[in-house]
């Protein structure tokens, strides 16, 4: 049971896993005593990094990107990605022959 709140990369995500795992998964969040939802949004960008990250594998790299820069846009004002996700994009850069780009993110990822 997917949550219709959900982002596409998200729903794309968690559309492989089983039911009983999803269910766990809100479980923990819901029993987590932080009132800023960081479980679920470190849970779910877990799972959506896995998936950039499958679909790197499958050398389907614009699905890659696009679900990945469709999780960044969620990012809150001011918060930083992920090493995990900048070392996705820039790999994903770097495949798709974009060197500059993926040097910008480099440095970026440096700065902070």
């Amino acid at each position: 049971a997917v949550v219709s709140t959900q982002s596409t990369g998200t729903m794309e995500a968690t559309a492989c896993l089983h039911p009983d795992l999803i269910d766990k998964i809100k479980e923990t969040s819901t029993s987590d005593k932080e009132s800023d939802g960081a479980s679920i949004r470190e849970i779910t960008g877990t799972i959506v990094l896995n998936s950039v990250a499958l679909h790197c594998i499958k050398r389907d790299l614009n699905k890659a990107k696009r679900v990945l820069v469709q999780h960044l846009s969620t990012l809150k004002e001011g918060e930083a990605p992920s090493l995990q996700a900048n070392m996705l994009l820039v790999y994903i850069e770097l495949r798709q022959g974009n060197t500059k780009n993926a040097l910008r993110i480099l440095k970026q990822q440096q700065e902070n």
